[in-house]
């Protein structure tokens, strides 16, 4: 039981930083932002999507593409 919980975490921790990089490049490209900008801007959305339960599947799938 407590090895799923610790490779959830895990599991967690990699798909976030795998969103960061894909919301970072999105602002990047899409909208001219500065790399340090845009990296604020990133964990934000990402502290936001995380305070509010978000599905972070259903962003990337609708918003990052």
């Amino acid at each position: 039981m407590a090895a799923h919980a610790l490779f959830s975490d895990f599991s967690n921790v990699q798909n976030e930083a795998e969103i960061f990089s894909k919301i970072q490049f999105e602002l990047i490209q899409r909208y001219s932002v500065e790399p340090g900008l845009a990296s604020e801007m990133a964990w934000d959305l990402i502290e936001v999507l995380s305070a509010i339960d978000g599905n972070f599947e259903i962003f990337e799938k609708y918003f990052l593409q």
